[in-house]
């Protein structure tokens, strides 16, 4: 018989396991010299123009997961 624990394990194992999935069927970004979330144009190769535009891009892509469109897009 499981306990509150058993069933607190199984839940988390389940989490990681389907994070970890999603993860590795996602795109990595690549740098095209603008930054992935303003658009702005960047001198160098980077993914963002500083860190707030990362934080930010970071923080709305769950949501764009959950409705199904791609980070990119």
């Amino acid at each position: 018989m499981s306990d509150y624990a058993d069933n607190a394990d199984s839940r988390i194992y389940r989490t990681i396991a389907a994070d970890l999935a999603a993860a590795r069927c996602a795109r990595p970004l690549l740098a095209d010299f603008h930054c992935h979330f303003c658009d702005e144009p960047i001198g160098i190769e980077l993914l963002f123009c500083d860190s707030d535009c990362r934080d930010d891009f970071n923080a709305i892509l769950p949501l764009r997961g959950a409705r199904g469109s791609s980070p990119s897009s």
